[in-house]
């Protein structure tokens, strides 16, 4: 079933919410990509409203279109964003990181589902690191 463009979207914001920010995740894409675009998002559209007031105050009506795609270019980065952790979330997930999500329902006597993506994993360790001892991860 193929998903609009706002439901990538809105998975993209619901993974980012959802993945955790523990030791235990660091070395995964994820741990570096959630806190950029959620960076992103908190402070690039201020910066494309001053991008756009200085381009023009300075440059005139002149340059006005170049203003206004620079500064839409900044919106869209954290939507770029969104957009690949939606994709990422909806991903299923490789042979080892099903085998880690097997092997944590188990811990947790979680019911695992048959062909978790990157969103039932986010889920599993968030409940793992809420439950789990330390050296159960």
């Amino acid at each position: 079933m193929r998903k609009s463009i706002f439901q990538i979207f809105k998975d993209g914001q619901r993974y980012a919410h959802t993945w955790p920010r523990h030791a235990v995740v660091a070395a995964m894409t994820e741990s570096a990509v959630v806190p950029a675009v959620n960076f992103a998002a908190r402070w690039l559209p201020p910066v494309a409203v001053i991008n756009f007031v200085v381009q023009w105050q300075w440059q005139g009506d002149a340059l006005l279109p170049q203003a206004i795609v620079t500064s839409l270019f900044i919106l869209s980065l954290p939507l770029q964003g969104w957009y690949w952790l939606g994709r990422r979330a909806n991903t299923q997930l490789t042979p080892q990181l099903k085998h880690w999500y097997l092997q944590l329902a188990t811990k947790l006597k979680a019911e695992p589902r048959n062909q978790p993506n990157y969103m039932d994993l986010a889920v599993m360790l968030r409940k793992a690191l809420r439950e789990l001892p330390p050296d159960e991860h």
